[in-house]
């Protein structure tokens, strides 16, 4: 399995942390640290902020985890660790693991009446709280296809640069996850590096 860093709220999401670190995968696959209040100074460049993030946090990790909860979206942490993941020229696969009780409110499951289509098939739908609840570059990405296609609204996680799945889903497969999200590192994706001025970041909070 590759390295993996777990970016997570430590005070609503410690008990998935736990057991992911726990789950049986050898625990020198994830990298134990995290960046939290103090660690670093505010009053730095975002450049600056993004690069000692990278090199002294997310240096050896080739992909990033995001454990979501209800308050993950607006911790300031949480969001600059996952775009100083994707910052520079070797971005992080990165991956979504939402709780499953919140998982089950971001998402609908409807059935295909897109114009000119009309297939019927099952469908994955974001609810209105999928904007409030899913982190700023976690959702983007998972909006971001190989090569720019697009087949929206039919797409699966696994085409998206990040994929988002619910917590013991991802739990029960763990290194299969994490291995999509490396591979894609190697395919071509128009990645959202950048959180937008109004996300809560270390230097936008």
């Amino acid at each position: 399995m590759h390295k993996t860093f777990i970016s997570y709220h430590h005070h609503g999401e410690q008990d998935l942390k736990d057991e992911i670190v726990t789950s049986g995968i050898e625990r020198d696959f994830f990298i134990d640290k995290s960046v939290e209040n103090g660690d670093i100074d505010t009053n730095l460049s975002e450049d600056t902020i993004m690069q000692k993030i990278r090199e002294e946090y997310i240096k050896d990790a080739s992909v990033l985890v995001v454990l979501i909860g209800e308050q993950t979206a607006e911790r300031p942490y949480v969001n600059s660790e996952i775009q100083a993941g994707l910052w520079g020229d070797n971005a992080v696969g990165l991956l979504g693991v939402v709780r499953d009780d919140l998982f089950d409110r971001i998402y609908n499951t409807t059935i295909c009446t897109a114009a000119g289509c009309n297939c019927g098939i099952e469908l994955k739908t974001p609810t209105a709280l999928f904007d409030e609840k899913i982190p700023f570059l976690v959702k983007e990405n998972n909006r971001r296809l190989e090569n720019k296609k697009s087949t929206y609204p039919h797409y699966a996680d696994s085409e998206a640069y990040c994929g988002i799945y619910r917590y013991s889903v991802f739990k029960n497969n763990i290194e299969k996850y994490i291995d999509e999200a490396f591979e894609k590192r190697s395919k071509v994706f128009d990645i959202k590096k950048k959180n937008d001025p109004c996300i809560r970041t270390i230097s936008h909070h």
